[in-house]
């Protein structure tokens, strides 16, 4: 029996104006659970070392199973519609722009390889920022490769070699965490333009497949507009999540489970294609929650995924650029 609904889907966003609707004739809807982090949990964290109490988190779940929508079908111009870019939605689905060519690196084993990573793909993804985004500078503090390992090897010790996919719905960065970042990566003085209002500052992530079709636990997201948010228009859904390292202790954001979220994704999305994420935005209170999830249709004979993120701090310098337009 199919696990999926084929129908039209009208996607109804809250907190805007009026309703966003999105047309998808034929979308199929892929009911998959999520987890969330429990309400009963009020300061999650987890010890990226071995503490003397020896526990490492204390995270508890709640796993609905939602409706994800897939995205396939879909043309750039619909997305934009919606507003599925990073303004509004938090998220946007990229092609192209010039990325190195996933597959030729993978067969050089460059993939395996930090310092080409650092000056041959960091160079590409500044140039895709710069293109799409319209910011003035970049700065790349971060790349994380994925491999899923086949099932009879899932229960080994993960290393940094194989990393497994995060499957629990969460953002990479709080604000306070994104104004350390930009800080400890730009300078004090930068962050103090930053908070002045005279840069706008964003952390975005891109997400990108490095090995064929990405079925095997792909990526989900959810729109940002959909994420409750209190009388005073901040969002309450979220929770600020420890990271604990032996010397210092840094943040993340959990979120917890709401029926309004919807989610998205995109299945068998290619090496030539990328989903930038938002984590942090210095003027406004947009991010969207992400997280890799079982794909109840992948086919069986998917390849295990193997995928890259890397985390970028954007600055638009408004004077900068009425320079560059004259």
């Amino acid at each position: 029996m199919s696990t999926t609904t084929t129908t039209t889907t009208t996607t109804h966003v809250q907190n805007a104006d009026s309703p966003i609707t999105l047309q998808i004739p034929g979308a199929r809807k892929v009911p998959a659970k999520i987890n969330y982090m429990s309400r009963t949990v009020e300061k999650p964290f987890t010890a990226l070392y071995t503490p003397k109490d020896g526990i490492l988190n204390n995270h508890v779940y709640d796993t609905p199973t939602v409706q994800i929508t897939d995205l396939n079908g879909t043309t750039p111009a619909d997305r934009e519609r919606a507003g599925f870019n990073t303004r509004e939605a938090g998220f946007e689905i990229v092609q192209g722009f010039g990325l190195t060519d996933t597959e030729h690196a993978w067969a050089e084993h460059k993939w395996e390889d930090d310092r080409w990573i650092e000056s041959a793909y960091y160079a590409d993804v500044d140039r895709l920022f710069k293109d799409k985004l319209g910011v003035t500078s970049t700065f790349v503090f971060d790349h994380t490769v994925r491999k899923r390992r086949p099932k009879e090897q899932e229960d080994l010790p993960e290393t940094p070699d194989t990393r497994k996919p995060v499957a629990a719905a969460h953002s990479d960065q709080s604000r306070w965490a994104g104004e350390n970042r930009i800080r400890k990566h730009l300078g004090q003085e930068t962050l103090d333009r930053v908070l002045r209002g005279e840069l706008h500052a964003q952390l975005i992530n891109l997400w990108r497949p490095l090995r064929g079709k990405a079925y095997d636990w792909p990526l989900a997201v959810a729109d940002s507009r959909t994420v409750s948010r209190g009388e005073d228009g901040k969002p309450k859904d979220w929770i600020v999540a420890e990271l604990r390292y032996p010397t210092w202790t840094g943040q993340t954001l959990s979120i917890y489970a709401n029926p309004q979220h919807r989610w998205y994704y995109k299945s068998g999305l290619g090496t030539d294609e990328a989903i930038l994420l938002k984590c942090y935005d210095s003027q406004t209170e947009t991010r969207t929650p992400h997280t890799a999830f079982e794909d109840p249709t992948t086919p069986e004979d998917a390849e295990p995924r193997w995928s890259i993120e890397v985390r970028v701090l954007a600055i638009t310098d408004p004077a900068l650029k009425q320079q560059q337009q004259q």
